[in-house]
């Protein structure tokens, strides 16, 4: 999938730096949610410090450019949420291999949630994720 990073950033209002286009170059190179020491590892010297890298993936994800996955690894993954359709993913306990997943279920589940919160005015998204053993593991 070959994405236009720095027109992304621009029209989510964020300006397109050089270490906000390879850190979405990166992600857009993931089959699967990545965790922040592999990040950095991948984007080398122009990931800059931790700090840094954090403030841009919260930025990113509060544009909706990226999702924050728990996969019960102790730590957060982050994946691209453009350009994708809306999927979950398969954990497995045993190896950590994740896998993405499509489950069908109702068309718009936040707008059933919605429906059953009592204390909400709106829900705009959600995530679900399935932990079990890989066919290696088990």
């Amino acid at each position: 999938m070959k994405i236009d990073t720095a027109t992304l950033l621009r029209n989510a209002g964020l300006k397109a730096t050089s270490g906000r286009t390879h850190l979405l170059d990166v992600l857009l190179e993931q089959p699967t949610p990545v965790s922040v020491p592999t990040l950095k590892k991948q984007l080398g010297k122009k990931g800059g410090n931790d700090v840094t890298l954090y403030r841009a993936l919260d930025a990113l994800a509060e544009a909706g450019i990226v999702v924050r996955a728990d996969l019960q690894h102790g730590h957060a993954h982050y994946e691209l949420a453009v350009g994708r359709t809306h999927h979950h993913h398969a954990v497995c306990r045993g190896c950590g291999t994740v896998e993405d997943i499509e489950v069908t279920h109702a068309p718009h589940p936040e707008q059933e949630a919605l429906r059953r919160a009592k204390g909400f005015s709106s829900i705009d998204s959600y995530a679900l994720e399935f932990f079990g053993m890989c066919m290696k593991c088990a």
